[in-house]
């Protein structure tokens, strides 16, 4: 029984190495942000989603929106690696900008996301990696990594972008 225990335990850890899919459920994020999200508006509240899978194992670390509650410009979310190396050489962050407009796709790399939208790759540097898209309600997503001595594939980033899923 204990190897059977070992065995699962070395499998479960793994699974979050190599940039495997590491989930964090909306039902995992800490009561904090839940109660910071039930501040916001209604309209805002019901179309707010935040990223559920990521390249490896994250933490919620700070939510932040326009201090206005009447006119709520944008929402964003970041996240912390839970390994310590990752940790110092990861940013991830993902903002909804709300009715906002996106700069045009042809002058971007675009990656098709899978619930059909095309995402366009709008920074894809060195060390940092942007993508952004219109979802259907027609506000702005906008996923952010800004990494060193690590490497985030743009599939990375589609993972999480096709990820999302509403905080209610």
């Amino acid at each position: 029984m204990k190897k059977i225990r070992m065995v699962l335990f070395v499998l479960m850890i793994g699974a979050c190495s190599n940039h495997s899919a590491c989930e964090l459920p909306v039902k995992e994020y800490p009561q904090s942000f839940h109660q910071e999200v039930s501040k916001l508006p209604q309209d805002i509240q019901d179309k707010l989603k935040v990223p559920t899978e990521f390249p490896f194992d994250v933490e919620f670390f700070r939510f932040s929106t326009t201090p206005n509650v009447e006119n709520i410009v944008y929402t964003s979310v970041e996240y912390e690696p839970l390994d310590g190396e990752l940790s110092n050489k990861v940013n991830l962050s993902f903002t909804t900008y709300y009715n906002d407009k996106i700069d045009s796709p042809d002058s971007y790399k675009s990656i098709q996301l899978n619930n059909g939208a095309k995402a366009i790759l709008k920074k894809d540097e060195e060390e940092l990696k942007v993508l952004e898209w219109t979802d259907n309600d027609g506000d702005v997503q906008q996923l952010a990594v800004m990494f060193r001595d690590t490497e985030l594939t743009n599939e990375d980033l589609k993972m999480m972008a096709d990820s999302l899923h509403s905080v209610k």
